[in-house]
């Protein structure tokens, strides 16, 4: 068994190195057509290899003379005895005093990125539905009311259902920002959150690590510092919340352990919050970080081994079972069937794993998933820690030298590369947060990194080497953490859409001008028609051909005028409804707020004031160097629709 697992690990270590050291993602297809994921995912892994391997190398060579200085200076060794120290004095202070420090640190960063860098804005569709699904939580709905006027208000990943309009999102993840909409904000529930992950990091990395306190309280502090997990909390993200239940499963497991069996009931409730937040990512990194721990249990009584771990399973269990019936009873009610997830039923089964073609209608193969994760890995020094540092090289390294992994390790490399083999399996990849696929594993690679770093400084035959290695990635983590990831989350937040002010009195009904593609889609949703056929529709017809179609028109003069009207209406630009909905009152539930709705042109916009004769229409116009042009609805309506005949 043990050369078995010393095999595997090297083949993991070298497929990272690998994956890092050589251009793989050049098996992209060349003559993928600009903004195709093949072309993004190749250019961003040309950007992110000359980076890693050009700026590294002439960084880490100006370091290295220094460190060599250094060590002639005061001699070889002397550097490490320093390190040694520091390394003590992190050690010194108590568990729960480290816990409580990294916990108040990761919250309070958080609050700081999602208040005052993000100003409580959203930067992708993602956090704005789960937002608007927790909105509904938080009125004491399940989901909204099916909408008698859904062209007004369909958005991607919304499901219109008989039962309901409702995220097509499990549902753990929107209750936690509900708790946090009750407490006075969202940024409570993602500051909760990153508070959890640093208490729970130190907590069970430590026990993880016991000859090791202070490798494992670095690996926490870098957890809670690092950008990208920062900006996926400050952008409502749900990476962030399986990150922090999966540290809090881990510590209740090995609570377990060596406590009552009742702390496994607790995991396995952590585990079941994951799996209803984030199935695929939460069944892998909860079954390492549960089941994980007490299958690699030593035996210090053979004889009780068995009954002790089935007890634990059985509490494992029991906990979880209560999350697997309500999200089987969730699913059941609004998507037919307890196995049938929301993703399903908004894309088609095209939505799941495996190599096929995907919803929007491109081939996901092998190729895809080769480039893409080495793409990913290569990004993971730059977008986990701001650094030039080729951080899954370097555990690469480290796993392939390693003389053996202890127990721990083990458990933080399940839950570091579990993520990455069911990313390659999974057609959807994109770089906006970075590889936040992984998001919910950075704890485990911070921590390994932490591990490389110290074992590969260790296994250098002289002081100077060693030296120079502890200093190279220290300085490297230092300027990127300070330097090269905050300018990484702030330069996030120019993503995210600001929000206009509406200064109007009383209830109010906001139009919102999307794009003339934005509308048709929307129109189709509404018919009903699946996500994956809309998508269909739109890249293999023009907004024309489609615009016709929609309205019926008969003679080719009509299609001309109407396609002339809609195009011109863009000429100002677009924005985005789900950006705002949720800040609002909600459709279907009445108010006396904001009502945030599409504008689709004056003819069917008054269908929409008619039906809310106690609002007053507003129109936000478009503007590039603003949040949109608030004004009232004749005036805005006339500048974007007159001039053209309907």
């Amino acid at each position: 068994m043990n050369l078995f697992l010393d095999a595997g690990r090297r083949v993991v270590g070298l497929a990272l190195v690998v994956l890092v050291v050589v251009p793989v993602f050049v098996v992209l297809d060349p003559a993928a057509p600009p903004g195709a994921l093949d072309d993004l995912m190749r250019r961003s892994g040309f950007e992110h290899w000359t980076y890693s391997w050009g700026v590294t190398a002439g960084v880490w060579t100006l370091l290295a003379v220094g460190v060599a200085v250094l060590a002639g200076m005061f001699g070889g060794g002397r550097l490490s005895g320093v390190l040694t120290r520091i390394g003590r004095a992190i050690e010194r202070p108590p568990a729960w005093l480290a816990a409580a420090f990294i916990g108040l640190l990761g919250a309070g960063l958080t609050a700081a990125v999602a208040l005052a860098v993000y100003e409580g804005r959203t930067l992708v569709n993602d956090a704005s539905v789960q937002l608007l699904q927790a909105r509904y939580f938080t009125a004491g709905e399940l989901a909204g009311p099916p909408l008698s006027m859904p062209e007004f208000w369909s958005m991607q990943f919304m499901v219109q259902t008989p039962a309901g309009w409702v995220s097509q999102y499990p549902p753990a993840h929107a209750l936690w920002l509900a708790a946090g909409f009750r407490l006075g904000g969202p940024w409570v529930a993602m500051a909760g959150a990153m508070g959890m992950l640093g208490v729970f990091s130190v907590l069970s990395f430590e026990r993880l690590l016991p000859d090791r306190v202070a490798v494992a309280r670095l690996g926490a502090l870098l957890a809670v510092t690092s950008p990208m997990l920062l900006a996926l909390a400050g952008a409502y993200m749900n990476h962030a919340t399986v990150a922090a239940f999966a540290a809090l499963a881990l510590w209740l497991s090995l609570r377990a352990e060596t406590g009552r069996a009742v702390w496994a009931l607790a995991a396995g409730a952590a585990m079941g919050f994951m799996v209803t937040t984030r199935p695929v990512s939460g069944l892998l990194i909860g079954a390492a970080v549960t089941a994980g721990v007490w299958l690699t249990a030593p035996r210090r009584e053979p004889g009780l081994h068995r009954p002790w771990l089935l007890r634990r399973f059985a509490w494992w269990v029991l906990g979880g079972l209560p999350f697997a019936v309500g999200f089987g009873w969730f699913n059941a009610r609004f998507f037919g069937s307890p196995l049938t997830l929301g993703y399903t039923a908004a894309t088609g089964p095209s939505h799941g794993l495996g190599f096929h073609i995907d919803p929007w209608g491109r081939m996901y193969g092998f190729t895809q998933a080769l480039g893409y994760t080495s793409t990913e890995l290569l990004s993971v020094g730059r977008e986990l820690f701001g650094a030039a540092l080729p951080v899954a090289a370097l555990i690469g390294l480290y796993l392939l030298f390693a003389r053996r992994l202890q127990r721990g390790e083990r458990i933080l490399a399940a839950w570091a590369f579990l993520p990455i083999l069911a990313s390659a399996l999974y057609w959807h990849h994109d770089l906006v947060f970075g590889p936040r696929m992984l998001g919910e594993a950075v704890p485990a690679w911070c921590a390994l990194l932490v591990l490389a770093a110290v074992g590969l400084s260790r296994a250098g035959r002289r002081a100077w080497l060693s030296d120079g290695i502890a200093v190279l990635v220290l300085v490297s983590l230092g300027y990127g953490l300070a330097v090269g990831g905050a300018e990484r989350v702030v330069r996030l937040g120019s993503r995210a859409p600001l929000v206009p002010e509406i200064a109007e009195p009383g209830p109010s009904l906001v139009f919102v001008h999307e794009s003339w593609q934005d509308r048709i889609g929307a129109r189709l949703a509404a018919r009903p028609m699946r996500l994956d056929s809309v998508r269909a529709l739109i890249n293999q017809y023009s907004p024309c051909r489609l615009e016709g179609a929609l309205v019926g028109a008969q003679r080719p003069e009509e299609v001309v005028d109407r396609c002339r009207r809609e195009a011109a209406a863009d000429r100002l630009g677009a924005m985005g409804l789900t950006s705002y909905l949720w800040r609002g009152d909600l459709p279907g539930l009445g108010g006396s707020g904001v009502l945030w709705t599409r504008d689709l042109g004056p003819e069917a916009n008054a269908r929409l004031i008619e039906a809310h004769p106690g609002r007053t229409p507003i129109f936000v116009i478009p503007d590039s160097a603003s949040a949109g042009h608030v004004l009232p609805y004749e005036t805005g309506v006339n500048a974007l629709w007159s001039g053209v005949p309907p």
